[in-house]
């Protein structure tokens, strides 16, 4: 068995033909199912049920299917691994975020790191902490960056980020001309809510609760995306509340430090990683310290 063929095997489930599958490997398609008769052959099994318009998995191709994701992982982690000394970080590497994270951290970390490592090529798919977990577990993304120390017993987890969590309000806002707002005066206030999923609702949430009934939000919206919960707050449709990341020059935090509620970010992987993905995740967390904890 060759590594090649383990190669073509995974293109040809992928495209769904073997005509595909040669087009993008620069095979003839004589040429590949040779090489897929050749394999089949040495494991003396079938590994594909040929249709008149597309290919589908026998059982034993199912198996060997889940064989050779871990084989390739494993030749990606070599090819890393053997990377000269300097150039350990380089490579295809992604990444799932939140959306504060996505919007407000990243785009400046990995500016700077793509620039001080030109061979990386990094991706970000945004999702809240369920949908980042998730896609760390299935091997959908290298990193992930959860809003809490992962509990699942394969993953890793490293400190990344410390944040805190501020009531918001337009800058013109009537709470404003209070002298000393206190949390009575935001009682009977309108709030713009995160959806429920959200980690910023969820953290939200805890710390009313532990006000009991003395505090109970009167929620006219609830929004799923960081952008649109600003733009309302900016249209003075409510109080919310926002990552001190996410903050702009049209809205202004509301000084009731109980209404406070501090976090950290963590950076999340599985516990069997490609060598290069354990020094991106120090650069980036060497980048996150420097460009925003050591300058406020």
């Amino acid at each position: 068995m060759e590594f090649r063929q383990i190669r073509y095997f995974l293109e040809i489930r992928d495209a769904g033909t073997f005509q595909r599958a040669a087009g993008k490997l620069g095979l003839t398609q004589p040429a590949l199912s040779r090489q897929i008769f050749l394999l089949e052959k040495e494991l003396g099994v079938s590994l594909f049920e040929r249709g008149p318009r597309q290919i589908r998995l026998t059982y034993d191709g199912e198996v060997f299917f889940s064989y050779a994701q871990r084989m390739r992982e494993l030749w990606e982690e070599l090819k890393s691994a053997m990377k000269e000394p300097g150039k350990e970080l380089s490579g295809e590497f992604s990444l799932s975020a939140g959306g504060t994270v996505s919007a407000w951290i990243l785009p400046a970390i990995l500016k700077k790191i793509r620039k001080d490592h030109p061979d990386l090529v990094l991706s970000v798919r945004e999702g809240d902490s369920l949908e980042t977990k998730e896609s760390i577990l299935l091997n959908e993304v290298d990193l992930g960056i959860l809003t809490g120390p992962a509990d699942e017993p394969g993953l890793v987890s490293r400190e990344f980020l410390s944040d805190r969590i501020v009531p918001v309000a337009l800058k013109t806002h009537p709470i404003f001309q209070k002298k000393k707002p206190i949390l009575k005066d935001v009682k009977e206030e309108s709030f713009v809510f995160f959806h429920p999923a959200s980690a910023i609702r969820k953290a939200v949430e805890k710390k009313i609760r532990s006000f009991g009934k003395e505090f109970k939000p009167k929620i006219a919206m609830e929004l799923r995306s960081v952008g649109s919960v600003i733009k309302s707050i900016e249209s003075d449709l409510g109080i919310g509340f926002l990552s001190s990341y996410s903050l702009n020059s049209k809205l202004k935090v509301i000084p009731i430090p109980e209404l406070y509620v501090e976090r950290k970010f963590y950076l999340c992987h599985k516990k069997t990683i490609r060598p290069g993905l354990s020094k991106l995740a120090d650069a980036l967390i060497a980048e996150a310290k420097t460009r925003f904890e050591n300058a406020e």
